[in-house]
């Protein structure tokens, strides 16, 4: 009887882990507006049973690239998946929280743990609720396109028609690199929305060491002073005790090898970005810290 009971307690423990495995799904493509202008667009999300939650990225690498929390479900019976944008992380456009326009998805997706691309329509509604542009999305499987980067660069690698110096720069592996690096160019803001009283500051080089150097300003303080990036993360605390709280960094020096890239990492409570600068000497990059 107790050994039955163990058994049975196993079986109900193990039955639970499976069915809350959380599942990781990533698609890249782009969104259709009514006006038939395309914006490229990225959509990350983890599936516990049938709900879904992760973030979007709108105008992904553009110069207004928008990262909002998503969450929503996905009906296995009835072959629906359902998501709405609800809160932005963070945006390289100027324009205000409340005029972006959220994404709001319900279409037919026929087995989500096989599909490589889906597609549909998609309503938009600004914070309040109120309509905005409607649309269309369009998406593949990352991993997919990935693969077929990568059977393209083979392609490219082996024949004898193109020039070394040519291959070097098509190669998939900096086109993926690119895509993934969240970069801030010169002049370049990234506002970022967050509700903490305080934020965790990262900053450190992610390459190779090669002696970059920058000035760090907080609300134009100086809070590093030609500060040689390191492998090893200098993290800062930074209080937001205003509606606003700039963050600048410098140029002061390529290193050995140019541009300046220094990655940046800003964490609050729930939420993680990771981004990297690529200035020239003298120029600059911003992130704006934005109260909601």
């Amino acid at each position: 009887m107790i050994l039955k009971n163990k058994f049975s307690f196993f079986l109900i423990f193990l039955f639970s882990s499976i069915s809350l495995f959380a599942q990781s799904y990533d698609y890249l493509g782009v969104i259709k507006l009514n006006d038939s202008s395309f914006i490229s667009y990225r959509l990350t999300f983890e599936k516990v049973n049938d709900s879904i939650k992760g973030y979007s990225l709108t105008d992904y690498t553009g110069k207004h690239e928008t990262k909002s929390n998503i969450k929503g479900y996905y009906d296995e019976k009835n072959s629906r998946l359902t998501f709405s944008e609800y809160d932005i992380v963070y945006t390289k456009s100027p324009v205000v929280q409340k005029d972006f326009c959220f994404v709001h998805f319900e279409g037919k997706v026929r087995n989500l743990d096989r599909t490589g691309a889906f597609s549909g329509a998609f309503k938009g509604k600004y914070a309040d609720g109120t309509k905005c542009l409607n649309g269309e999305i369009l998406l593949n499987d990352q991993g997919k396109i990935a693969e077929r980067l990568v059977k393209i660069d083979r392609k490219i690698q082996r024949t004898g028609r193109i020039a070394d110096s040519v291959k070097q720069k098509v190669s998939v592996g900096r086109v993926l690199d690119t895509i993934s690096r969240n970069i801030i160019a010169k002049n370049e803001n990234l506002n970022i929305y967050t509700r903490d009283q305080k934020i965790k500051l990262v900053i450190y080089d992610a390459g190779k060491e090669d002696g970059d150097q920058v000035n760090l300003f907080i609300d134009d303080k100086p809070v590093l002073e030609n500060y040689t990036v390191l492998h090893d993360k200098k993290i800062l605390e930074v209080r937001l005790a205003k509606p606003q709280t700039v963050i600048r960094v410098e140029a002061v020096s390529e290193g050995t090898s140019a541009p300046n890239t220094v990655r940046l990492e800003v964490e609050d409570t729930p939420n993680f970005v990771r981004t990297i600068t690529n200035l020239k000497k003298g120029e600059k990059a911003q992130m704006t810290l934005v109260k909601k």
